[in-house]
C-alpha cells in the first residue's frame, strides 16, 4: 500500500472510532514542517472531545510509522467553520435542516432550511412562510450556513 492511501486509511479509521465524518483532509509543507490538516464535522456538531480524540488516534499512529509523513509535522484538527463554503453533495448532505445563504447567478441572495440536496438541485423552505424554492446547483455561486440566532 502506498504511503498516501495508508494514510487516507488511517484518517478514515480514525474518524470512524470518534463517531464523525471528514470533510477534508490535506498535507502541505508549511516552512520547514509538513501539516497535516483534518476537518470534521457531525450532525450535532463537533466537540472539543471529538478533536482530541481524532487527534491523539492519528498522532499515535502516524508516530508508529514514520514513513507516512516523514520528517517533523504538524497535526490540525477541526471543525470545517460555519463560514467554510459549502461545495460538494456531501457539504450539503451534512447540512440538511440547517438555514443557508445561497447566491445565485441570478444576483439576489436566498436564505432559507436545506430541505434536500442532489447532484442537480438544492431544495430551501423560505423564511417565514414564503413556501419552498428548488434552485440547481448549477445557478449556485456560493452557499454558507446561516448562524440563527434563538
Amino acid at each position: 500500500m502506498v504511503a498516501q492511501e495508508k494514510l487516507n486509511s488511517l484518517i478514515a479509521d480514525a474518524c470512524k472510532s470518534a463517531s464523525v465524518t471528514l470533510v477534508e483532509a490535506d498535507v502541505f509543507r508549511a516552512g520547514k514542517r509538513k501539516t497535516l490538516r483534518i476537518f470534521i464535522d457531525k450532525p450535532e456538531g463537533v466537540t472539543i472531545d471529538d478533536c482530541t480524540n481524532v487527534s491523539h488516534f492519528l498522532s499515535d499512529a502516524l508516530d508508529l510509522d514514520p514513513e507516512l509523513i516523514e520528517g517533523a509535522y504538524t497535526l490540525e484538527v477541526s471543525s470545517p467553520g460555519l463560514d467554510r463554503p459549502l461545495k460538494s453533495l456531501a457539504d450539503f448532505n451534512r447540512n440538511k435542516g440547517r438555514l443557508l445563504r445561497v447566491t445565485r447567478s441570478t444576483g439576489k441572495p436566498v436564505t432559507g432550511e436545506l430541505l434536500d440536496a442532489d447532484e442537480e438541485n438544492l431544495k430551501l423552505k423560505l423564511k417565514g412562510n414564503a413556501g419552498e424554492i428548488v434552485i440547481p446547483r448549477s445557478e449556485v455561486l456560493s452557499a454558507k450556513v446561516e448562524v440563527e440566532i434563538k
